[in-house]
């Protein structure tokens, strides 16, 4: 091999890790072997050599990183030569020392995480993770785009966040086509924003930064965060990152697996989204278009997808995660591939168990022993453990592999996963206990000990979750203690209360709100209500909506003047009437007086509604800086929806109106107007109290009764129940999610706020062309 000196052409670093890549590609013309990264890490162990990680070899060959000693880069060499069985001393060339020297002197700037920036619709979808399925015979990888149910809803959101900005997240199982979904909404919708993909974590704040500089130089910006998740928690989007996206109006467009979604309802970031689900099976529609599409378009997979359809989702079977599956499944078989099937499976659960990275290839084979079949490993003679990992991260079909290389580790198709679970669900069982101890050996980051954590949770192993957060609470990370008080409430309330008194003590303002909630489930409602105000005051936004009052009416009724009381003869037999002739009595229901304030004020909030909508737009409401009288009353979860959500909230309250105006009760046929009877309870009832004179001009000729602004009976009489201010009490936060076990404990449905406005009974619906007043 020559090395020459190349330094007037590039810098040393460069020449040094082009020689490196030299190196191992010409051994394996010249070697009597062709040897993997690991098993040359594996050479430099022992022999008084230096040694060397394959992360370390990976790292030196793309030139990230260059070695810290000669003595590194000589053991590689060393055991680069050894592995690929050429001649001892094969690279003892002095060049290499020279060409090493001259990399440590050369002083170069370490540039930090770079994210992706590009035009949108430059974008290529594989690149941004869209699943690639079996190439077709042009060379496509990427089949034509079925619509989905949902498109026109997703694309009339991205259309909203475009021009005032906005969270839009995807959700659905593996390969259910959120990210294809996603991807063709926002390049038919937003071809000319700029997107910022970054690629890790940490790239997170440069990538925030990239986006609020291109706000400042008037570039309207697209964050896409693929597999969101791996964006949140501890070390991801913190407030102020959320805070600049919002300043900046960009667009952030995002994907989620279901059962991830599940373990982040606190998250400010999937808080704010508007959140559309996609579903794995493929409606009637949705496959009638699909038969379309293969009648205009002879593409074979789409044939199979379709005959599969009634198992399977159509994307998932392009994606060929089911074929997949079916090949893992039937691997461990004599004759078949049981170690390479086996090296799949405890990537599979060390992925469950929290270790979501890239896995190292050494960590498979250290576990995989314990996935072959029998008691007698050898009887069913599993393959080689190179012939293993080469069937397990090649592709079939050249779509995709059951282990996927992703930088220097190996990762399982997430699709498996997702199929593990349906298969066996979540337990205490489901995970066997040496994966969670290699888990807590291995996983010693910060957010892999949180990742840990709540995968023990979702597998009700309460003693893991303790085991992996209890050295950063330990360590007094804020995070960690409150996590602990979280996950350990399940089993002890005393010991979980410990924990978020000291996170309280730290500062953590949502620690406030979880002791009132705790209190709160400990009946104590006293020592509640004032963990919630402490959290109100230190600005937690939940707690001062609590706080603010959730809308009800002022229950005194307006004093009686003297001649609309009854006669005391009258009185006592009204006393008593018998309670059934009660209910049979015509004139039960509110009075006309009752009747035509509450008229007034559905007006009254209407024209409100409007002219707050005209000066706030979308931007969100809050009870501080950006209070508005009507929008920021309602519940916190509604404050970021955009104008044409409020625009539909004010027409329930002319829909109302126009109930009474045309002699009927105003009964809520949807969410926002039993949110509207709410709000206009509570104003009408104001005006009785505050507002005599004004009360009196409009009753003026309508007969005086006692039974005058009985709002009681109103609240009675209008609605069938009051769940919608369950979404007012912090203990109830999340409540309004269909997955929630507080939601299906209680059997509530359409508190979501995309849901206020779907009509609770087909025959109740209001006519679909009624308009909007203004």
């Amino acid at each position: 091999m020559h090395l020459e000196n190349t330094a007037h052409t590039a810098g040393a670093r460069e020449d040094l890790a082009r020689a490196i890549k030299t190196a191992m590609d010409e051994v394996t013309r010249e070697g009597a072997r062709r040897p993997t990264q690991a098993q040359i890490a594996k050479a430099t162990e022992g022999r008084n050599r230096h040694r060397v990680s394959t992360s370390a070899i990976s790292a030196w060959r793309t030139g990230k990183r260059i070695p810290d000693s000669w003595a590194a880069l000589s053991s590689f060499l060393s055991a680069l030569a050894e592995t690929a069985s050429l001649p001892k001393g094969r690279f003892d060339d002095p060049k290499w020392v020279r060409l090493y020297e001259r990399a440590r002197a050369e002083q170069v700037h370490e540039p930090g995480p770079q994210a992706v920036a590009l035009r949108v619709r430059d974008a290529d979808p594989l690149e941004l993770k869209v699943h690639r399925a079996r190439t077709a015979e042009g060379g496509n990888a990427v089949p034509a785009y079925i619509s989905r149910d949902i498109d026109p809803a997703v694309r009339q959101a991205i259309s909203r966040a475009g021009r005032h900005g906005g969270v839009i997240l995807l959700v659905g199982d593996s390969t259910a086509g959120k990210t294809r979904c996603a991807y063709e909404a926002m390049t038919a919708v937003l071809p000319d924003h700029l997107l910022v993909v970054p690629r890790h974590v940490t790239e997170v704040p440069e990538a925030v930064s990239a986006v609020a500089r291109s706000a400042k130089a008037g570039e309207r910006c697209v964050l896409w965060l693929n597999d969101m998740e791996r964006y949140l928690g501890p070390e991801g989007m913190d407030l102020h990152a959320i805070r600049a996206l919002r300043t900046a109006k960009a667009t952030v467009l995002g994907t989620m697996r279901t059962r991830m979604h599940q373990q982040f309802p606190d998250d400010e970031l999937v808080r704010l989204a508007e959140n559309f689900q996609v579903d794995r099976l493929w409606s009637p529609p949705e496959l009638e278009r699909a038969r379309e599409e293969l009648h205009s378009n002879r593409d074979p997979r789409l044939r199979l997808a379709l005959n599969q359809a009634a198992d399977f989702g159509v994307a998932e079977t392009l994606a060929t995660g089911p074929q997949l599956w079916q090949r893992l499944c039937s691997a461990s078989v004599v004759n078949g591939n049981p170690r390479g099937a086996a090296l799949v499976w405890a990537a599979i659960d060390l992925a469950l168990a929290g270790l979501t990275a890239p896995l190292p290839a050494e960590l498979l084979e250290e576990l995989h022993e314990d996935y072959l079949p029998g008691r007698n490993k050898q009887l069913i003679g599993p393959e080689p453990l190179d012939e293993a990992l080469a069937w397990a991260t090649t592709p079939p079909d050249a779509v995709t592999r059951l282990l996927i290389p992703d930088g220097t580790g190996l990762r399982a198709f997430d699709y498996l996963l997702d199929a593990h679970l349906r298969a066996r669900g979540a337990s205490p069982d489901f995970i066997p206990e040496k994966v969670w101890e290699t888990a807590l050996r291995v996983g010693i980051e910060r957010r892999q000990r949180f990742d840990i954590a709540l995968a023990a949770h979702a597998n009700e192993r309460i003693d893991i979750s303790r085991r992996a957060l209890r050295p950063l609470a330990d360590a007094g990370d804020v995070d960690g203690l409150r996590g602990l008080g979280v996950l350990c409430e399940r089993e002890d309330r005393a010991e979980a209360a410990q924990w978020l008194q000291l996170a309280c003590e730290a500062g953590d303002v949502l620690s406030l709100r979880l002791m009132g909630n705790l209190h709160f489930r400990r009946q104590d409602h006293a020592a509640a209500d004032e963990w919630y105000r402490k959290a109100a005051e230190a600005g937690d936004e939940v707690s001062q909506s609590y706080y603010h009052g959730e809308p009800g009416p002022v229950l005194a009724r307006a004093p009686q003047t003297p001649s609309a009381s009854l006669p005391p003869h009258e009185t006592h037999k009204a006393d008593e009437v018998d309670e059934e002739d009660d209910w049979e009595d015509e004139d039960y229901g509110p009075t006309p007086r009752t009747l035509r304030i509450l008229g007034a004020a559905f007006e009254i909030l209407a024209d409100m509604a409007y002219d707050e909508l005209e000066e706030i737009g979308d931007t969100r409401v809050d009870l501080r800086d950006n209070y508005t009288y009507l929008f920021s009353d309602m519940p916190v979860l509604t404050w970021g929806q955009k104008a044409g959500w409020r625009r539909q909230m004010a027409r329930c309250f002319d829909d109302l109106a126009d109930d009474i105006e045309a002699g009927n009760w105003p009964l809520p046929t949807c969410t926002g107007e039993e949110m509207a009877v709410h709000l206009a309870l509570q104003h009408a009832s104001s005006m009785v109290t505050d507002e005599p004179d004004f009360v009196s001009e409009l009753v003026k000729g309508l007969p005086e009764k006692p039974e005058d602004y009985d709002w009681e009976l109103c609240m009675t009489a209008f609605l069938e129940d009051t769940d919608i201010l369950f979404l007012y009490e912090p203990w109830a936060q999340g409540i309004e999610d269909p997955d929630s076990p507080l939601n299906q404990h209680l059997g509530i449905a359409g508190l979501e706020a995309d849901r206020w406005f779907e009509p609770f009974r087909e025959n109740g619906a209001r006519d679909p062309k009624r308009g909007f007043r203004r």
